[in-house]
């Protein structure tokens, strides 16, 4: 059986420094939502990264089709399983632990505690849990990256422990509706509308009247981005990440918006 070093010889060992490779393949990463998680699960094993936590309570439907795990074949069958099979099949030396019944406000900690580094793809419906990962990774001092699509495109934000939180940064509050807390994620996670997907769309899906716009290039815009930064992370190169609360947009369909950083300091300034 090829070693990783032949498996990774073109695409990364011929480009980094040993050292730099080991380090990829030392890290762990805990994937909370195989959603678009499952794209940058897929991703970060052909990066080189050695362990990954995958976490998502549900199954692959017809629906799913942006998402990597998702073919005929694998409709019904729990995305854990699906893309653990795939992680080993591109790598069958990667560390891939399952995680079937999602992220839980019980095994919140531990996980984040077996992990170097956080992907949160949660879903809002499961606020809840993306909260307590945030928390939790702070209190341990590790990093989390979120990085939600916008049909062609996406945007990253990375949480550092000792920077604004994501409770902040949202403006979330306890016991809040959605109808009140889905227009302050909205202002944040989308700072530029497509033509194609204008606002009364996204307002809608936060109201629970109509699914949220999505598309698998955006999906894969996501990936990109995060394993882009898990990279810089990973290898010691902080200054090449853009830390919340700024972040990074691309929109992949139009040539003005083909990658901009987005900014929001000021908002936070004012309230000091």
């Amino acid at each position: 059986m090829a070693g990783p070093a032949d498996i990774y010889q073109r695409s990364l060992t011929a480009h980094l420094p040993p050292k730099a490779f080991d380090a990829l393949q030392r890290s762990s990463v805990l994937i909370a939502g195989l959603g678009g998680g499952s794209n940058i699960a897929e991703l970060l094993v052909r990066k080189g990264i050695g362990r990954l936590l995958i976490a998502d309570l549900d199954r692959y439907e017809p629906h799913n089709v942006r998402q990597r795990g998702s073919a005929v074949s694998t409709w019904g069958r729990p995305k854990t399983d699906v893309m653990r099979e795939r992680i080993l099949d591109i790598n069958p030396h990667a560390d891939v632990v399952s995680v079937p019944e999602g992220i839980t406000l019980d095994n919140v900690d531990d996980l984040v505690a077996r992990s170097d580094y956080l992907v949160d793809m949660i879903d809002f419906h499961g606020l809840a849990e993306k909260v307590a990962l945030h928390r939790s990774a702070r209190s341990a001092g590790k990093v989390v990256l979120t990085a939600p699509s916008i049909i062609n495109g996406a945007i990253l934000y990375v949480f550092q422990p000792g920077g604004i939180t994501f409770e902040e940064f949202f403006e979330y509050e306890a016991g809040l509706s959605m109808a009140v807390l889905g227009p302050r994620f909205l202002k944040r996670l989308i700072p530029r509308y497509a033509r194609e997907a204008p606002e009364e769309l996204y307002l809608a899906a936060a109201r629970g009247e109509r699914t949220i716009p999505l598309d698998a290039v955006g999906v894969d815009q996501a990936a990109v981005l995060v394993a882009g930064a898990l990279e810089n992370l990973i290898l010691g190169r902080e200054d090449r990440v853009v830390m919340a609360p700024r972040g990074i947009q691309v929109d992949v369909s139009d040539p003005a918006y083909m990658g901009r950083i987005v900014d929001f300091t000021n908002d936070f300034e004012r309230r000091k």
